[in-house]
């Protein structure tokens, strides 16, 4: 099964702010492939507030030059179509990408997706909190935090981690055994990546391999 794991930054809150896009891209649970690129949002786009300067450090001025997201998405729209999408956060990260689809007038990836956090919810229940910088301490991931590439590669990992401590050959018997459906996305819209209401009644507990 292919996983590409995406991180998406943004220069503000519109989700057209893109300006830095990692993918990390997986065979079953091999690493073949990483990508990483800054994005120049498209004209009319607010400026970068300065919150999103400070976490990400990424200005206007250094992406001036760096190419649009239709032309970053060139090198990624072949992996995405039949993948399973790996984002933590993934209502954020998939919101991004549909409107960047949109305003470029791209064909959606005919895809699924899941979510690191509510996959490491249920798998790791007892930690502090599951923060893509928690999670990823826990589990002995290497994490620049809020560089993209470095995101996305560590979503991947989390997931990884999932399959192995639950003993699942890939994503669809790991949202068997957790009780998540599955994302998709299509031509048709984004259905979302949720966990089901039996299982949201239950407290989280360990699953025995």
């Amino acid at each position: 099964m292919r996983y590409v794991a995406l991180d998406f930054e943004t220069g503000n809150a519109s989700p057209l702010s893109a300006c830095a896009l990692g993918a990390s891209i997986f065979e079953d649970d091999v690493l073949v492939r990483e990508q990483v690129s800054l994005i120049r949002p498209p004209a009319g786009v607010r400026k970068f507030h300065w919150g999103n300067v400070r976490v990400n450090h990424i200005t206007e001025k250094m992406v001036a030059d760096a190419p649009a997201f239709d032309e970053v998405w060139q090198g990624l729209a072949a992996d995405a179509e039949g993948s399973v999408i790996v984002c933590h956060n993934a209502s954020f990260d998939t919101g991004v990408l549909g409107a960047c689809l949109a305003h470029y007038h791209l064909r959606a990836p005919e895809c699924r997706f899941l979510c690191t956090v509510k996959v490491a919810r249920r798998v790791w229940p007892g930690l502090d909190n599951h923060k893509l910088d928690t999670v990823s301490a826990a589990l002995g991931i290497a994490l620049d935090h809020h560089e993209a590439g470095s995101d996305a590669r560590a979503a991947g990992l989390i997931l990884q981690a999932a399959l192995r401590e639950t003993g699942s050959a890939d994503a669809d018997e790991l949202a068997e055994k957790i009780g998540m459906r599955l994302g998709r996305i299509s031509c048709m819209g984004t259905v979302p990546c949720s966990i089901a209401r039996e299982a949201r009644d239950k407290a989280p507990v360990h699953i025995s391999k």
